[in-house]
């Protein structure tokens, strides 16, 4: 009786958590099945087995049919992820009963059973358990369709609303500064300077907004490019000296010799960061002094992507008015200022800072502030960089004092060579040409107008045009599509026998732009408002490129000529006879090798430019100096020494062009010494 009673009692309970667990699944399904993500689970070996129904809508998959498939048949990159926990094999995994902490989203592709592509973020999370059938891993996909359809809208939007805003903007300021250069009486010069300080502050609210969007869509690209990092925070200083100097602040850099040489990552964000910071010491000091200083450390920020970094630490000190100790909170915030009352004296968007906060935050660093109120503050940020060595460089510590001299009005020096360049002035708006024009003509300079990019093409094969200012949005033939069509032509199509730069003066002023600009084939960018500081320094360095491209052709025009019909072939035959002692056959086998070592060399170039390797690039193109200069190759010599300058500066612009030029004389070389196989 008592057995029958305990096996009645025994199978009431086996029924019982029979029903539990029968319940407890349902239970799960349905809540597995009501996700709105799609959901996937699969083996440790990543063999999936179980998907939910937003999952199959998502990927076009009955459940049946990815049973038993490899995750990377819907997550093809999935491999590039460090999903794999090296736990797995070990035998902490047994050990521990918890479900690891979900993974943030990293955003990738799926791939559906029709062949299409999504884009989705996806989490991961690992289960781990006693046994070993109910451990793997859980993903969660979400569709990031609509998302990405919205954020390109809201860049077109961002774009239209830069040129549209720019546009006026750039018509006002651009006025005001020309009317600064005119005889005004003292009370209009106070009277321009104030629509000239306004129109530049409206400018800057517009791009701090411009950024701050971008940062916070996620649409905020970071270079990679080797600089000096010396010249980047002089360039700062000098920058904001004049405005240190009307207050009569000392604006000083500590440089020691522990300070890097060169560096890897992105200096326009760098240098915004640091104008930012210095324009606000400036703002917020009245007397005394603002330092700026730079440490290095071994990255210690575990998180960052690159393991081969250092960590760079600035410093921005300063004796002005310090901060609260209760509302240094409110610094890093958007929007927010330390005083956001009505009548707060300095002005200002509050969004400064917060973008400051962002970038350093991208660039794998942080932000902060020591300060004492009256006493000053001290900003610190950090970013991790990779450090270039310095192959043999002593430097003694040094201290750079910015006080530079008040500078010469440029329109009382033009450039020496501003006469002899040609410009076309390629621009719809009458107000933009007219300061155009006027900006040039202070300088030195004089440009034809062209109305839309149909009149620029009729120009340029009727006028030997050394260079365009060219807008990016006009009727009939806008500038990109004007900038294709001139790379197009034959270079005999042109009046100067030649493609001239293009610069492109737009007021379209996000970084996409800029590289839309080069992609079609522009040689520079000017963004609207442009300043007549920044033309004349462009004018300036395009000029010397263009007159050195002119030297080049004079000097392949008058050397010498050899007996065996190399008319056309810009090499010195008088220095070659003396090296080959009037030898023929051996200056044809010199040649030949010299083609032979050249050819590999250019194509080393195009991929070390490709990946942005500078020291493989200067060797290669040492190489190639030297060589040419041996045989006696001029040209070729003189466009590896413009490009070998290039590279020394960092510069990727022109390069294309110089390396399209050195490979056409190689193949010169090739055409004569098929022309003449032997004596």
């Amino acid at each position: 009786m008592v057995l029958e009673q305990s096996l009645f009692q025994g199978a009431n309970e086996a029924n019982l958590l029979l029903r539990n667990l029968k319940a407890s699944k349902q239970y799960i399904d349905q809540i597995v099945t009501s996700i709105a993500d799609a959901l996937l689970v699969t083996t440790l070996s990543g063999k999936i087995k179980k998907i939910n129904l937003a999952a199959q809508i998502l990927l076009e998959y009955d459940e049946v049919e990815l049973l038993g498939q490899s995750i990377t048949k819907v997550i093809r990159e999935i491999n590039s992820f460090p999903l794999i926990n090296k736990d797995i094999e070990s035998d902490n995994l047994l050990q521990s009963q918890d479900i690891n902490s979900l993974e943030k989203e990293v955003e990738t592709v799926c791939s559906t059973k029709s062949g299409k592509t999504i884009p989705v973020a996806f989490s991961y999370s690992m289960v781990k358990t006693e046994i070993e059938h109910f451990q793997g891993y859980v993903y969660i996909l979400r569709d990031m369709t609509e998302r990405k359809q919205a954020e390109l809208a809201k860049q077109g939007f961002l774009a239209m609303i830069s040129h549209e805003v720019r546009t006026p903007i750039a018509s006002v300021t651009g006025m005001a500064s020309l009317l600064l250069d005119s005889g005004l009486t003292a009370e209009q010069q106070d009277f321009v300077e104030t629509i000239h300080t306004s129109g530049n502050s409206l400018l800057k609210i517009i791009n701090d907004f411009l950024d701050f969007s971008k940062i916070q869509s996620g649409n905020l690209e970071l270079e990679e490019e080797p600089f000096g990092l010396r010249n980047c925070i002089n360039e700062v200083l000098y920058l904001l000296a004049p405005k240190a100097r009307e207050k009569d602040l000392k604006l000083t850099f500590l440089d020691t010799p522990k300070v890097p040489t060169r560096i890897v990552g992105d200096i326009t964000r760098l240098r915004q960061i640091l104008i930012n910071l210095l324009s606000n010491a400036i703002k917020f000091t009245e007397t005394g002094s603002i330092e700026v200083s730079v440490i290095t450390r071994k990255n210690s920020n575990i998180n960052h992507s690159s393991t081969n970094t250092d960590e760079i630490q600035f410093s921005v000190k300063d004796t002005g008015i310090g901060i609260p100790c209760d509302r240094v909170e409110r610094l890093f915030k958007a929007f927010s200022q330390v005083n956001s009352s009505i009548t707060r004296q300095y002005g200002g968007t509050g969004l400064g800072l917060a973008i400051c906060k962002q970038l350093c935050e991208l660039m794998g660093g942080r932000i902060w502030v020591e300060s004492e109120l009256s006493a000053g503050s001290t900003f610190y940020f950090t970013i991790a960089a990779s450090i270039i060595p310095e192959e043999s460089e002593v430097r003694s510590q040094e201290l750079f004092l910015f006080s530079p001299p008040k500078s010469v009005p440029m329109s009382s020096c033009p450039s020496p060579d501003s006469h002899k360049l040609r410009i076309l002035l390629t621009e719809d708006n009458l107000v933009n040409q007219k300061i155009a024009l006027k900006q040039l003509k202070s300088l030195g300079y004089s440009a034809d107008v062209a109305g839309n990019g149909k009149e620029a093409l009729q120009l340029l094969e009727k006028i030997p045009y050394d260079l365009i200012l060219m807008d990016c949005q006009m009727p009939v033939l806008d500038g990109l599509e004007t900038t294709k069509e001139i790379h197009r032509w034959q270079q005999s199509s042109f009046a100067s026998g030649y493609r001239p730069v293009v610069i492109a003066m737009t007021a379209n002023a996000m970084k996409e732009d800029k590289q839309m600009c080069l992609d079609a084939g522009m040689d520079d960018y000017l963004s609207k408002p442009v300043m007549k500081e920044n033309l004349a320094a462009t004018l300036k360095h395009w000029a010397s490129v263009i007159f050195k491209a002119k030297e080049m052709d004079t000097v392949e025009q008058t050397v010498s000529t050899t007996d065996v019909g190399s008319v056309d072939l810009a090499i010195d035959w008088e220095r070659l006879h003396q090296l080959s002692e009037n030898n023929p056959e051996f200056e044809l086998e010199l040649l030949q090798l010299f083609v032979e070592d050249i050819q590999p060399r250019l194509q080393i170039i195009k991929i070390a430019i490709a990946v942005d390797n500078f020291e493989q690039l200067a060797r290669e193109i040492h190489q190639i100096k030297g060589a040419s200069a041996n045989v006696g190759a001029t040209t070729m010599h003189l466009a590896a020494e413009k490009l070998e300058q290039l590279v020394y500066n960092q510069e990727r612009r022109g390069t294309t062009n110089i390396i399209s030029e050195l490979e056409e004389f190689v193949k010169s070389i090739q055409e004569f010494l098929i022309r003449t196989p032997s004596f």
